[in-house]
């Protein structure tokens, strides 16, 4: 006799179910990055108006990307943990100095700038519209890292900025971000040039390893929280230039270690 038919078997619902969250995942990640961009845009907007009218252009960064991570973190649903944040103003003017992992860095240190503060980036960045003119109207300092003898000009030009204009300067020192989001790349030697010529503290920051939480190229988005730890300053003052490879050594020898203390969370 013959039976209605085969009733699915269950790992088939299972697999269907499975399916539809991961279709819904995507789904979701692409709406978060497209919210994320479409605020860094308006954010862009905004600001290159507010740069162009203002009588002190260097003191729009700070404001600039403040506001990027106001809109950026909540879309994410990310929450930041900040220790040490003290270190950030009583210091000033000073060099900060970070590790760097994924774009989303410019958020997560826009989220902690301090007023009178601006960074150092790659020329490159000069080409991204309206957020690389941006970062040129509003006091960024561009780095042409292929022509050794400008670059040493515009980071004398840096050393200006922070001895006459009172500036602070944020610059990675591992020169481009660590795409394996495990440790650190060895740094290059430009921050603490600029340290010791400007005679300021170097500030040095180290964010949480958040390639679980975020990763575009994996697509990648969790709520969590990714910790911050600024630390007291390294002290320049008095220093000349043959002290620049020991203290990049002392920094990196800080730093690192630290990323095994810091530790993001899932919620």
């Amino acid at each position: 006799m013959g039976g209605i038919g085969a009733f699915p078997n269950p790992s088939f619902f299972y697999l269907v179910g499975k399916s539809k969250i991961l279709q819904m995942k995507i789904i979701l990640f692409y709406l978060k990055v497209g919210a994320v961009i479409l605020w860094t845009l308006f954010t862009s907007i905004v600001f290159l108006f507010v740069a162009l009218f203002s009588k002190k252009r260097s003191s729009v960064f700070a404001k600039t990307v403040n506001f990027l991570a106001l809109g950026i973190f909540p879309i994410l649903g990310i929450e930041l943990e900040v220790q040490g944040q003290e270190n950030l103003t009583l210091y000033q003017p000073c060099i900060f100095i970070g590790n760097h992992q994924s774009a989303l860095d410019v958020a997560i240190y826009g989220a902690i700038c301090p007023p009178n503060t601006v960074a150092i980036g790659k020329k490159e960045i000069a080409l991204i519209p309206l957020f690389g003119w941006l970062f040129k109207l509003s006091g960024g300092i561009l780095i042409d890292r292929k022509n050794k003898k400008r670059a040493i000009s515009q980071i004398d030009e840096a050393v200006i900025a922070v001895k006459e204009q009172k500036l602070s300067i944020g610059i990675l020192p591992e020169g481009t971000r660590n795409r394996s989001g495990k440790g650190m790349l060895p740094f290059k030697k430009g921050a603490f040039h600029l340290a010791i010529a400007s005679q300021a503290p170097l500030i040095p920051i180290v964010i949480s390893e958040f390639g679980e939480l975020v990763s575009f190229k994996n697509r990648i988005l969790k709520s969590g929280r990714i910790v911050i730890r600024v630390f007291p300053p390294i002290v320049t003052s008095g220093l000349d230039e043959s002290k620049a490879n020991e203290i990049s050594q002392y920094a990196y020898d800080l730093m690192c270690p630290t990323l095994n203390e810091v530790k993001c969370v899932i919620y």
